[in-house]
């Protein structure tokens, strides 16, 4: 771990796709034992950072640190072994295979059997909805469910940190809000947390620090609390 606690840090950041900047110069931090979110309009590039962290872009400069290593440019499969997984935008789930098989498509880095079940216990304590669907397909599910199931899959890889891409979106909002509390809760837990929101409100309620992503830059930074109370937050973001 880095002496600022930091367990994530991202330092000027690029990314392009085929020559057309989306992320010019992007620098933030996620500190140990906090859930962080990053808020912005659709098209600011919040699904691109992810990307770039989770190893499915790679970066046109900048450098991303985790745990005090060099990830920028590994694999996905090499950012999930060394302890980060990403939820996807749309949750990506194999809708024809059983429930039990999508969650254990997650732990596929991971030899430790006991450990494994010790984990699928506890992600089915987490979504008790599942507990008795295991051998139905995915998608049998609700949007809700299959929510569920995507963050389900991504705790069986075992992470340190859990990335998010928009998980309430499509979603009634008491699944927005039961989301939300297993968020908390996974994070009181000691998985932390890096979650992209279109839905401002909810996400920096859950925030411990936010920042804002325009047009591939932060614009803004703070407690969730603070840009809850930010004049041109509340305004751009959050209806009021």
């Amino acid at each position: 771990m880095t002496q600022s606690n930091d367990i994530l840090s991202i330092n000027d950041l690029y990314v392009s796709y085929g020559g057309v900047p989306a992320l010019e110069g992007v620098s933030l931090s996620v500190k140990q034992g906090q859930i962080t979110t990053i808020i912005g309009a659709n098209g600011a590039g919040k699904t691109t950072l992810m990307k770039a962290v989770a190893g499915l872009l790679t970066p046109a400069k900048g450098k991303i640190t985790f745990q005090g290593d060099d990830i920028t440019g590994l694999s996905p499969a090499e950012t999930v072994a060394k302890g980060l997984t990403l939820v996807p935008e749309g949750r990506r789930l194999f809708p024809t295979m059983s429930i039990r098989d999508n969650l254990m498509s997650g732990a596929y880095v991971r030899t430790d059997k006991a450990a494994i079940e010790k984990d699928l216990e506890t992600v089915l304590s987490y979504f008790p909805v599942l507990t008795n669907r295991l051998n139905m397909p995915a998608n049998s599910l609700s949007g809700g469910q299959q929510q569920m199931l995507a963050v389900g899959r991504a705790l069986m890889a075992s992470p340190r940190l859990l990335m998010l891409d928009e998980p309430s979106i499509g979603l009634a909002p008491t699944i927005v809000e039961t989301i939300g509390n297993i968020i908390q809760t996974i994070s009181r837990n000691g998985v932390d947390i890096l979650l992209v929101e279109q839905n401002a409100h909810m996400a920096l309620e859950l925030a411990d620090q936010a920042y804002v992503l325009e047009n591939g830059q932060i614009t803004l930074t703070g407690k969730g609390q603070e840009l809850i109370e930010n004049d041109k937050v509340r305004e751009a973001y959050l209806g009021l």
